[in-house]
């Protein structure tokens, strides 16, 4: 049989094979989980598939919150933060691995020249040359979609890198507002420390005045000492807090740990986050979302990559080249041959591993759904318990401003009492403590509201 007659039997033979392996391109598995997407997306609560107006969230943390030096330090944050570096290093790398991707379905080429003189040991003067030149080149057209399949998930990925870059961006820049207002907390907590110490003080001078004159019994006194170094243990306790937040926060700026950041002396007001109603598309903008249903998309093409490894593949290649000739010879045509090659080639038997690389592969499209469905489960939850928490701490804030009010009259009218000798010092003291526990619940609560507004803000998914 000739090799041209052979060749019009393989054709026909080869197409209509190709045509079946194509036509099991379509995958149940694959139409059945983005079938699944689909449902979770459109499960959510009616509540979030209303359609309102989003652009009143805040387009950056400057927005969020009023101050110029937290401001700044977010800005620091952004840019010297080593974690975040790490994961723009990441993102570089990802995107990287997208055109090394993409290159598969070009065409490579490579050449090679090499020349060699010989000569005899006994007559260097007499010396004979040859040399060789050859180019070579491949493609591989995947005309069953392998590579271009290798191509869609590494596009998956680099989205799925952006939009954890993107997530990480966000929990640092959280990170930096929440260690600068618990710096805030921990300076008025030290004032209201060193205020406790200076009550205390004062209430033991005049106890050992009063012990000495034989106004109180010598227990009074010592109950005085007691609570006057209890305060000084405390005070100490507070200075700590103090510089350790400092520290905390100077690590997230990229730092060593310094001591000796500036802060405000007030925290910020808290802004008002309005209602919790709002259109189901704005939980694409969340990045953990983003980052879920783009990992659904990468598993789902390395299932198709490992579905089609037993497929047939189609190689061409091709060379032009020359060898042994004479080095005066080397750019003559006359001296070159050309070849080209077409190669078919396909897996036979494996023992059944490929097999069990697609159910594994399968496994990770159901995990991927599964934490798709869960991130969006999150978010709904992220965003009603943060204005829920936002809300109630509001309440608690006024109901602790006017308790305070009232414990401080209290106080104000004890101490009254105990100069003039009509009350004990006990009495003063549990004052004291309902109004130094009132006034630290207060403060906790202040940053508590401002920390319950990030986590509003993150759930929102805003752009900053």
């Amino acid at each position: 049989m000739s090799n041209r007659y052979a060749s019009k039997l393989m054709k026909p033979a080869f197409l209509s094979g190709a045509a079946l392996v194509l036509a099991a391109c379509q995958s149940p598995t694959v139409n059945r989980s983005l079938g699944e997407i689909a449902e979770h997306s459109a499960g959510l609560p009616s509540a979030w598939q209303i359609e309102v107006d989003a652009s009143t969230l805040p387009g950056d943390w400057a927005d969020l919150f009023d101050d110029k030096q937290l401001r700044d330090y977010l800005a620091m944050a952004e840019a010297n933060n080593l974690d975040l570096k790490q994961a723009e290093a990441r993102l570089r790398q990802s995107e990287a691995n997208l055109r090394q991707s993409r290159a598969l379905l070009g065409p490579t080429v490579s050449a090679d020249l090499s020349a060699t003189g010989l000569s005899e040991l006994t007559d260097f003067d007499q010396t004979s040359d040859s040399a060789s030149a050859n180019a070579s080149g491949s493609w591989d057209p995947d005309i069953f979609g392998v590579n271009r399949a290798t191509i869609r998930q590494a596009e998956a990925q680099l989205d799925v890198q952006r939009a954890s870059t993107a997530r990480l961006r966000r929990a640092i820049l959280a990170q930096t507002a929440r260690s600068y207002f618990q710096i805030i907390e921990a300076d008025q907590q030290l004032g209201l420390a060193q205020e406790n110490l200076t009550f205390l003080d004062e209430t033991r001078r005049v106890s050992e005045a009063r012990f000495e004159a034989g106004d109180i019994a010598r227990s009074d006194l010592a109950l005085a000492e007691l609570e006057y170094e209890n305060a000084v243990a405390g005070l100490r306790n507070q200075e700590f807090a103090a510089r350790s937040a400092r520290r905390a926060l100077s690590i997230v700026l990229g730092d060593f740990g310094a001591a000796d950041l500036d802060v405000s002396k007030q925290l910020p007001e808290a802004a008002n986050l309005g209602l919790a109603t709002l259109p189901a598309q704005l939980l694409e903008t969340r990045y953990d979302v983003r980052a879920a249903r783009a990992a659904v998309t990468v598993e789902l093409e390395s299932f198709d990559a490992t579905r089609k490894a037993n497929w047939p593949s189609l190689g061409l290649s091709g060379r032009i080249g020359s060898s042994g000739v004479e080095l005066s010879n080397i750019f003559d045509p006359d001296f070159y041959i050309a070849s080209l090659t077409a190669r078919l080639s396909a897996l036979l038997f494996d023992s059944g591993r490929n097999a069990a690389q697609i159910e594994a592969a399968e496994a990770r499209i159901d995990a991927a759904v599964a934490a798709y469905s869960a991130a969006l489960r999150n978010a709904v939850f992220d965003v009603n318990d943060a204005f829920d928490q936002s809300s109630t701490l509001r309440q608690a804030l006024s109901a602790l401003e006017r308790g305070r009010a009232s414990a401080e009259e209290a106080l104000a009218l004890e101490q009254i009492k105990f100069d003039l000798g009509e009350t004990i010092l006990l009495d003063v003291l549990t004052v004291q403590r309902r109004v130094n526990a009132i006034r630290g619940a207060r403060i906790s609560t202040e940053r508590r509201l401002l920390d319950a507004q990030i986590d509003a803000y993150l759930a929102l998914g805003g752009t900053g």
